[in-house]
């Protein structure tokens, strides 16, 4: 047994050297304590694991371990459930074979957020048969992009997801970048008690915004330092995995270069002091460190304002950057080129559809708020249908009180009307506003668009997509 591919990230660094004699890059380091998969096949081209959702202990508290629901890894007799779960390595190419074990008490599936599969091995709602307790179910795949994935149920999932299944995804392929360390950093809130357990308590406010969380996360850790090389750069691979919590981030004193989207690359590179991710959202970024030994930076979100007066909490850390001994080199020179992107072929004459995104409060203390997509709410929705390799125009028009980030299935989107080319599976929508997104359809199957604010995909906020083969 192997672990999945983590040793091939040296054999690219080889193949790299022998172009760029001074490139070096880093492996990628998986979340906290976590391990990638170990791949039970010798095939360097082939990747067949084993994941089990189960129940775990977790500490979102120190000292006060909860019950959570978390996957852990089958070809390993001592693993156990941790949030998030272990992490899926891969190169481009690779031929993925995922044999799933259910032991939660109710069906679920597993959903490979980004990751452009057949549509069977989608788990979406109306992708597959649920996989019942104690059931298993066998996903096969290709990886076919180099990027920052992830994987989670889409059954109930603002409570599965919530209550600790979710895990990275990591393609490698062309975008290796010189960088002292490659790192994966997940982030996500939870409601716990004072205990440390999760909370049972769902509020009005929870299923209106979506789940807002009293602590922060980032994999799976509360404020969790890390440790660094002054003078280093990095990469930062971020993935906001909340139910319903946006994460605003910042290094205060640094700028963080942004690379690369839910899709890969960018074509070209930009930089912000602020960054903001809606759930289900992953960015790549290029941090210099800059610093001197013994000095600590801070990871921070700050406020946004995503609609329906949520609360202004200030600035708050979620992970410190703790500077050891410079560098023994200074990073290399950047990439002269970077994500290869032609933008999609888009004129007057392109066909055009609208989705009118709106919601609809309780009128009873006991009733549940409703979404809606073009006023419909699923599962009593109808279909989109489209032909295999069409190009169209989707506008995604917000007409609710709030932001909503828009997923879309088995493919990725340009958006339009703004400066930077790049490929992306969510895109957040700002309350009263619009976002044209190009996309070409160019994966069949029957697949689904929705709000990731969790609690609205499940309160209806969902559609299907129908992509007909000629």
């Amino acid at each position: 047994m192997r672990l999945s591919n983590l040793l091939w990230p040296t054999v690219l660094s080889a193949a790299l050297a022998g172009a760029c004699a001074e490139a070096r890059s880093a492996a990628v380091e998986p979340p906290l304590g976590a391990v990638p998969l170990i791949d039970q096949d010798p095939d360097p081209d082939h990747i067949e694991v084993r994941i089990v959702a189960g129940s775990a202990r977790w500490e979102f508290l120190s000292g006060k371990p909860a019950d959570v629901w978390a996957y852990r890894d089958g070809n390993d007799p001592e693993s156990a459930g941790r949030v998030p779960g272990p992490m899926l390595l891969g190169k481009v190419g690779d031929r993925v074979t995922v044999h799933f074990r259910n032991e939660l008490p109710e069906e679920t599936t597993i959903h490979w957020h980004g990751i452009r599969i057949p549509a069977p091995s989608d788990g979406s709602n109306i992708s597959q048969t649920p996989v019942e307790p104690g059931g298993e179910f066998t996903y096969e795949f290709t990886l076919t992009d180099a990027g920052t994935f992830w994987f989670h149920p889409h059954l109930s999932a603002d409570v599965q997801i919530e209550r600790g299944l979710y895990a990275p995804i990591v393609v490698r392929g062309n975008d290796d970048i010189a960088v002292e360390a490659d790192r994966v950093l997940v982030l996500d809130d939870v409601k716990v008690e004072s205990n440390g357990a999760l909370s049972q308590t769902i509020t009005s406010l929870d299923l209106m915004v979506g789940r807002q969380g009293n602590v922060l996360l980032v994999n799976g850790q509360k404020q969790p330092t890390l440790s660094a090389n002054a003078g280093a750069r990095e990469r930062w691979r971020l993935l906001n995995s909340a139910n319903g919590t946006f994460f605003n981030v910042a290094v205060p004193g640094r700028k963080l270069r942004v690379i690369g989207w839910d899709g890969g690359l960018l074509s070209k590179p930009y930089e912000v002091e602020t960054l903001l991710l809606a759930p289900g959202e992953r960015y790549d970024l290029l941090v210099e460190l800059g610093g001197t030994e013994g000095e600590a930076l801070e990871l921070q979100t700050s406020y946004y304002d995503r609609g329906h007066a949520l609360p202004d909490q200030g600035a708050r850390t979620i992970a410190t950057v703790e500077l050891g001994p410079p560098v023994e080199e200074p990073p290399t020179a950047l990439p002269e080129g970077w994500g290869q992107i032609d933008p999609l072929p888009v004129t007057d004459t392109t066909p055009r559809r609208m989705f009118v995104l709106t919601e609809m409060e309780p009128e009873l203390p006991d009733d549940e708020p409703r979404f809606f997509i073009n006023d419909e709410s699923f599962p009593v929705v109808t279909p989109v249908v489209t032909s295999r390799d069409a190009i169209e125009i989707w506008e995604v028009k917000n007409d609710a009180e709030m932001d909503h980030p828009f997923h879309l299935h088995g493919t990725f989107f340009q958006v339009l009307d703004q400066p930077h080319l790049g490929w992306k599976d969510t895109v957040n929508v700002p309350m009263k506003s619009s976002v044209r997104f190009a996309v070409r359809f160019d994966n069949p199957g029957d697949w689904m668009f929705h709000c990731h604010i969790l609690e609205h995909a499940e309160r209806g906020m969902m559609g299907v997509l129908n992509v007909v083969a000629p």
